[in-house]
């Protein structure tokens, strides 16, 4: 399950890193923000279903 983690980032290594590189960075964790978002969303509307279905 840990194989998909990104790897830890520390200040030493993002200062090394270029503008370029650091704005790339930002709209790819913001992609993923926005997928997990979503799943987390999902999950919610099912766990609510799942609840109603229980109690009716």
């Amino acid at each position: 399950m840990n194989q998909n983690l990104p790897q830890e980032l520390d200040r030493e290594s993002l200062n090394q890193l270029s503008k370029e590189q650091l704005v790339e960075m930002i709209i790819e964790q913001n992609k993923v923000i926005r997928e997990l978002q979503k799943i987390i969303y999902e999950l919610h509307l099912e766990l609510e279903r799942l609840k109603v279905s229980r109690d009716g």
